[in-house]
């Protein structure tokens, strides 16, 4: 990026000068570089992404939306509150606690398979439907595949197994597929629950 003094005989110019060169203030002096044409790739791989993202923030709205009258807020917040580094925020770490792994495609297809056969994955059903997580649908174009609502609570039940999330009645440190079903309807009550 070239940094430039009295840009085209003025004292300042800003914008774009056909699709050559973009000028614009930086740090209070006067710069310009090449204009790029902005992209929004909508291959496959970027709608994965897209899509594991969608499936946590969903998680997250379930958690924060409909509850947020709560006092002191649901005990999934306090949690997540608790385990949360100072630089960051409890919403933020969740999803990237989720994400870290679940980026990886064989670990979120080997998370899916180990819920979808898992004992319990009428629970998981039950729960997610509860907490009011619906499919999210491919052929909305949005997304590669269809991602159910037991597979969006499983993520964030994979990031609160990442933290081994404690709350006032549990603490997660198993695999979600292997959690009880106890530990799955107290993970759903945390949601909704006051602390």
């Amino acid at each position: 990026m070239a940094k430039v003094e009295g840009p085209l005989f003025s004292l300042e110019a800003r914008g774009k000068i056909g699709n050559a060169m973009v000028f614009f203030p930086w740090k209070g002096r006067h710069a310009v570089r090449r204009w790029l044409k902005p992209t929004n790739p909508r291959d496959v791989d970027q709608k994965i992404i897209r899509q594991k993202m969608a499936s946590i923030g969903k998680c997250v709205k379930a958690i924060t939306s409909p509850w947020s009258g709560l006092v002191n807020g649901a005990a999934a917040v306090v949690a997540w509150k608790a385990v949360t580094p100072a630089t960051q925020i409890w919403n933020a770490y969740l999803v990237s606690n989720a994400m870290k792994d679940l980026a990886v495609e064989a670990t979120y297809t080997a998370l899916s398979a180990a819920i979808a056969g898992a004992d319990e994955v009428a629970i998981w059903q039950g729960c997610a439907g509860e907490l009011g997580l619906v499919t999210l649908l491919s052929s909305t174009g949005n997304y590669a595949t269809d991602i159910t609502p037991e597979m969006q609570l499983a993520a964030a039940a994979y990031a609160a197994y990442k933290v081994e999330l404690s709350t006032a009645t549990d603490i997660y440190s198993s695999y979600p597929s292997n959690w009880t079903t106890g530990q799955i309807s107290q993970f759903a009550t945390d949601f909704t629950a006051a602390y």
